[in-house]
């Protein structure tokens, strides 16, 4: 009965986040890592298969009338992208959007751009599998555990979920009330670079070279937090105050570097008040009518 209470859910739901609203309703006692291939064949998959194909693809099959289905996922997936290609296909399954063109690459389920109708799809399947593997409440949860914010955070936070360090990297950055931004930089050029809501605008991006205050040679042992050139990171203009930012860095293996920089927000607004009360308040000599 339950089971088919969330069916009905299900099909009457349209967004990623109605969808996993529904789920979750039906999981008041979800706990990570989340069992996706037992909410999979709850929700009408009825196989999960290996793929033969050596690349990173998985691929989604449905009957006729789209009331169930079948998936496959590349014998080459670690366990990680394994789990992420399941609930990814899970969400095409749910959301109707499931390619008729070929299976999905391995770059389709990293795919965060909106900018044509294939990668619409290939973002809101992401979405759907980012929330069922990490949900919100318990993500949060977690954050408030870890306490503040810690580059060393994301690996545990990978490990915790049964993910890769980027899914948790991306999910991290979209639950945490925080200023930071989390990159990926392997020898020398950065891989990976996003900012959480609270966090301004990036100067650098994906191929970009990294700054040179990027330095760790002792493998899984994140430094201290350390003061870097806001102006190296950020997009700032001439008459803006620079806000202070700190890095920690996180080596690993192969040349790969996990960079987090943080901004601490309460005092920033502190600061700016006091600039802004400093200059109300500051004599303004040489204006006004001379009195004498």
């Amino acid at each position: 009965m339950a089971k088919d209470l969330l069916l009905t859910e299900l099909v009457s739901g349209g967004s990623a986040e109605t969808l996993l609203a529904a789920i979750l309703k039906h999981h008041p006692d979800i706990s990570a890592p989340v069992p996706v291939e037992d909410i999979a064949r709850r929700v009408g998959i009825t196989d999960i298969r290996d793929l033969a194909e050596e690349g990173g693809s998985s691929s989604l099959l449905v009957d006729g009338a789209g009331a169930t289905g079948i998936i496959s996922c590349s014998v080459a997936l670690s366990s990680p992208r394994r789990r992420f290609a399941i609930a990814h296909q899970l969400g095409h399954f749910l959301l109707g959007t499931q390619r008729e063109d070929g299976p999905c690459a391995a770059r389709d389920l990293s795919e965060n751009r909106r900018d044509t109708p294939h990668r619409k799809q290939e973002a809101q399947a992401n979405r759907f599998a980012a929330g069922l593997l990490m949900p919100k409440p318990l993500m949060a949860a977690s954050l408030d555990s870890l306490g503040k914010p810690a580059i060393a955070h994301v690996a545990k936070l990978a490990a915790s979920y049964g993910v890769t360090i980027e899914a948790a990297a991306n999910r991290y950055l979209d639950v945490t009330p925080s200023a930071c931004a989390i990159l990926f930089i392997k020898n020398g050029v950065v891989h990976y670079a996003r900012p959480s809501r609270a966090f301004p605008a990036m100067a650098i991006h994906r191929g970009d070279a990294a700054p040179s205050s990027v330095l760790s040679d002792k493998i899984d042992q994140p430094t201290a937090w350390i003061a870097v050139e806001a102006r190296d990171w950020l997009i700032l203009s001439r008459d803006m105050r620079s806000p202070k930012v700190v890095m920690q860095v996180l080596a690993k293996k192969n040349g790969l570097h996990l960079v987090m920089l943080f901004i601490n927000a309460a005092a920033e607004k502190r600061a700016d008040e006091e600039a802004e009360k400093y200059a109300t308040e500051r004599p303004s000599f040489g204006r006004g009518t001379d009195r004498r």
